[in-house]
């Protein structure tokens, strides 16, 4: 873990343990986990797990949270383990994603032994990137002339879009490559769908915004475009 990650994520972790006990897990996932976090661009993506999680229990979290809020991160994930275990179903982008990289720091692995349906993962995916294409076009439509507009955009949404691909190629095979730039290569070969505005913008993230001329914005819509079609029409392992 690295020490910008370490210096959010060890106090909250500790005062956590110290909350819900030795039984609780926690796991990084994400850019983080895969060694491709940028200060003030990425998120700490943590899940934590307990036996329970009360009224009480999250009462007692609201100070060991407190650091998180300070970093301007978003909280954990909290679930009670029983919940976790039936949740295949309902967060199966997540899962996917944790299954390709993860760092549990904190008690046993929830991920291992987990199985992602491809037909939940097909469903969650086609719903995330349909809903992500109407709010990009609603951007285009209405900032089309002005670059800058396009760039906050680009720059707020090109990390989750990248994600979504990511966990796409998924569908096609069970181990993409770890890198997210060497994965939406491999999505756009396998695929068809255009992913090379996706990987200039994921290159291009900075904490204030992309440089994002209409040109490339029209290409990245296109490509989130694609890929929904795609993902409309995958059928393998079922629908």
């Amino acid at each position: 873990m690295e020490a910008a990650i370490g210096r959010i994520v060890t106090p909250v972790l500790d005062r956590l343990a110290a909350e819900l006990g030795t039984g609780s897990s926690a796991v990084l996932y994400g850019s983080a986990a895969r060694g491709e976090y940028r200060a003030g661009v990425s998120d700490v993506n943590l899940l934590v797990l307990a036996d329970s999680l009360e009224p009480a229990a999250l009462r007692r979290l609201s100070g060991a949270l407190e650091e998180i809020r300070r970093e301007r991160q978003s909280p954990p994930l909290l679930m009670q383990r029983d919940e976790w275990l039936r949740a295949t179903d309902a967060f199966p982008i997540e899962i996917a994603d944790m299954r390709l990289a993860r760092e549990v720091l904190r008690g046993p692995d929830p991920v291992e032994g987990l199985r992602v349906h491809p037909g939940d993962l097909r469903r969650a995916l086609e719903r995330e990137l349909r809903g992500k294409l109407l709010r990009l076009r609603q951007v285009y439509a209405l900032h089309s002339a002005d670059p800058e507009a396009l760039g906050d955009a680009a720059g707020r949404t090109v990390g989750s879009i990248a994600a979504l691909f990511r966990v796409t190629l998924v569908l096609y095979r069970p181990d993409p490559p770890p890198a997210t730039p060497a994965c939406l290569a491999e999505l756009g070969q396998t695929t068809g769908i255009p992913t090379r505005s996706v990987i200039e913008l994921w290159k291009r993230r900075a904490p204030k915004g992309v440089p994002c001329d209409p040109p490339l914005f029209e290409a990245y819509l296109a490509a989130v475009s694609s890929a929904v079609h795609v993902i409309d029409q995958f059928t393998r392992g079922g629908t």
